[in-house]
């Protein structure tokens, strides 16, 4: 039976010694196997949930894709896969060294603090992937980098991870680079790595699933990312709404500029 103390233990996140390079390439092979397993098993039971069945929110588009691209979009997010377990190991690896702001004892920010810390955590990661999706839209880098996500107007759950490596590379540093400045609990951290996926799934469904409006002007939905799937020039944003607000590249479905 787990108890409080299992979650406050590093043994229980790290057994091994990351930098015995055995150790390391373990740890590698299980956090590569742990993505792929649970994007084939989130995306597969979204495209079965969702595209076979019909029933459930505001379809976006008809659902006929072009030939093979849901197999591109599986082989890019397989070596986006890849990118990302370094950067999970990279994590292990800063957290054994002790340059991490990764803390154990859960009352030792408040327990306040772990919420706090996970919206903390998304409110910069909105800056930042605003900023450099922003910035993979300037036509030197599009065309050669982020024109593989943009391969995929109609949107498919399989898109989530369908990056160009230089794009998933910028995408998986953000979190090494964040546990080493802003505190966090383990448990927060997995936590969030799993809304990443959700989310990253949810905005490609091409399936507007957020009924309320007050809802969708704030939160990023499959219609507002498929917006930018379709015209580019609107809808930066990762979770919120605000930057595209502030920033004046936003636009709802019917009223693009």
């Amino acid at each position: 039976m787990l108890t409080l103390s299992h979650f406050e233990s590093y043994s229980s996140y790290i057994p091994i010694d990351l930098l015995d390079l055995g150790n390391a390439t373990i740890a590698f092979c299980v956090i590569l196997g742990f993505i792929l397993g649970r994007y084939f098993l989130m995306v597969g039971s979204a495209y079965f949930v969702f595209w076979k069945s019909k029933a459930f929110g505001v379809h976006l588009h008809d659902f006929k894709l072009p030939k093979n691209q849901i197999r591109k979009e599986i082989g890019w997010s397989m070596v986006s896969s890849f990118l990302f377990a370094i950067s999970g190991l990279a994590l292990g690896l800063l957290w054994q060294a002790g340059v991490t702001q990764i803390y154990l004892d859960l009352n030792e920010y408040g327990l306040l603090y772990l919420p706090l810390s996970f919206f903390l955590y998304s409110l910069v990661h909105e800056v930042y992937f605003y900023f450099t999706h922003v910035w993979m839209h300037r036509p030197w880098v599009y065309q050669r980098v982020h024109a593989v996500h943009h391969s995929s107007v109609k949107t498919s759950p399989f898109a989530s991870f369908s990056f160009h490596p230089y794009e998933a590379f910028i995408h998986a540093v953000f979190l090494p680079i964040m546990v080493v400045i802003v505190p966090i609990h383990p448990l927060v951290l997995l936590s969030y790595l799993t809304f990443m996926t959700l989310t990253a799934i949810s905005n490609h469904l091409g399936i507007e699933l957020i009924p309320f409006k007050v809802v969708r002007q704030n939160f990023i939905s499959g219609g507002h990312h498929f917006i930018h799937h379709r015209k580019m020039k609107y809808n930066f944003g990762l979770y919120y709404t605000f930057m595209d607000k502030v920033m004046g590249t936003e636009a709802n479905l019917g009223s693009e500029k």
